[in-house]
């Protein structure tokens, strides 16, 4: 057994001391050949490292489903307040759903090989980026951090007020409708609530 160490001994100090014998252009490109090997190694362990880093963009589709209904509540207490409106229930349809902008994690590593010749001197940048999903722990597990949340735009609006019959009535719910969604008259509309 103690001939086996020795010889590895031997060939690793073979090894090196090639390595010292070669020139600096040498030594230089099989520097940066290893750091490109190191590079993708490390990319490619920590992008194969959390699947699950993914998963949280579909937990915060419950936000914009909650965000949606909010509007549609503080609607109608709005327009419950208008003179004569009565009781109002609103129902807001939407052309999409709203998309949630996440806050990413971008990390760009650079590596510079110069390459001198009896020519001139030429080099090599290499750059890899890597992004991924911001993460924050919740009581729920991993939530996405969300930066913001941009609403879809409004394809139409019904309201459903008790005093919708008076005319007066009917068209300040339209014109408050209106103005809190900012939308085109023809899509609102506005009828009368049946008594129950």
């Amino acid at each position: 057994m103690p001939h086996v160490n020795e010889e590895t001994k031997v060939k690793k100090l073979g090894i090196i001391t090639h390595f010292v014998k070669l020139d600096a252009k040498k030594k230089l490109q099989y520097l940066a050949i290893l750091l490109i090997v190191i590079v993708i190694l490390a990319i490619y362990f920590s992008s194969s490292g959390n699947p699950a880093s993914q998963e949280p963009i579909s937990q915060t589709e419950q936000v914009s489903q909650t965000g949606a209904s909010s509007i549609e509540e503080k609607l109608q207490e709005t327009l419950s307040k208008i003179e004569g409106a009565g009781h109002v229930q609103v129902m807001i349809t939407y052309e999409s759903s709203s998309e949630i902008v996440p806050a990413i994690s971008v990390d760009t590593q650079t590596s510079t090989t110069m390459d001198e010749s009896e020519n001139g001197s030429s080099t090599i940048k290499t750059e890899n980026t890597q992004s991924e999903i911001v993460t924050v722990n919740g009581s729920n597990g991993n939530n996405a951090l969300v930066l913001k949340e941009n609403s879809p735009p409004v394809k139409g609006v019904i309201v459903v007020a008790e005093g919708a019959d008076d005319i007066g009535v009917k068209l300040n719910l339209l014109s408050a409708v209106e103005t809190i969604l900012n939308v085109s008259p023809d899509q609102v509309d506005v009828y009368k609530m049946k008594n129950e």
